[in-house]
């Protein structure tokens, strides 16, 4: 392989990195334009220096090329697990952990030389992450609401289940507070949520009631 072709596998795969990068950059997210950059060009480092070994190295014996590749997919995880933040009840950067881990392949396909499979997978992912736009438009319709359940302290409902229900019905929680309520056997939880229909709202009403040891629930 000459050294000009080696040099544009590695150029290439920085740019790819760049365009969805940049979209991470513009959404303000911490893993931006460099470390994607840098993360597809590690790849395709990774790549080429797999594909030299198991060239370079097999009048030694069978030299499997694939195994610096699955080292990356493993070890990348690594990475994108550090751009997942949670916030509460609620999880950010999944979608940039996931954009990591994409870019890390891209990398790796132009390090092997699959120049049209990493420009079409950029390609896929800029327009995946760019639907974010539709996501936005879909939460500005949302209402904010406090969904208040006061549960009795003995019966041991627990937290995971009335979440469970707000999320089966497409509904947001953003924050949880409590508060006393009467009689000091119960206890009154404080869902800041976001939720799209009125139907939903009775839905979600309906089945938290039915929840073992809850005693009251509404929104205020």
């Amino acid at each position: 392989m000459e050294l000009s072709t080696l040099v544009i596998r590695i150029l290439l795969s920085g740019l790819l990195g760049a365009l969805v990068g940049l979209e991470r950059e513009i959404h303000g997210c911490a893993a931006g334009l460099r470390t994607h950059i840098l993360v597809s060009i590690g790849s395709a480092l990774f790549m080429i220096s797999s594909i030299f070994m198991s060239i370079g190295y097999s009048h030694l014996g069978q030299v499997d090329p694939s195994r610096i590749a699955a080292g990356i997919v493993t070890g990348i995880g690594f990475l994108g697990a550090g751009a997942i933040i949670r916030y509460g009840w609620s999880i950010r950067g999944l979608t940039t952990a996931a954009s990591i881990w994409t870019v890390a392949a891209i990398g790796m396909a132009v390090g092997a030389g699959l120049y049209t499979p990493a420009a079409v997978t950029t390609i896929v992912v800029v327009v995946v992450l760019f639907l974010s736009r539709i996501e936005e438009f879909m939460e500005s319709r949302m209402q904010s609401s406090t969904l208040a359940v006061a549960v009795n302290l003995d019966k041991k409902t627990g937290l995971d289940e009335v979440k469970s229900i707000i999320e089966v019905y497409g509904g947001r929680i953003k924050k949880i507070s409590s508060e006393e309520a009467s009689g000091g056997k119960s206890r009154r939880f404080l869902f800041d949520v976001l939720v799209y229909y009125s139907a939903h709202r009775r839905d979600i009403l309906s089945d938290i009631a039915s929840l073992p040891g809850v005693e009251e629930v509404e929104f205020r």
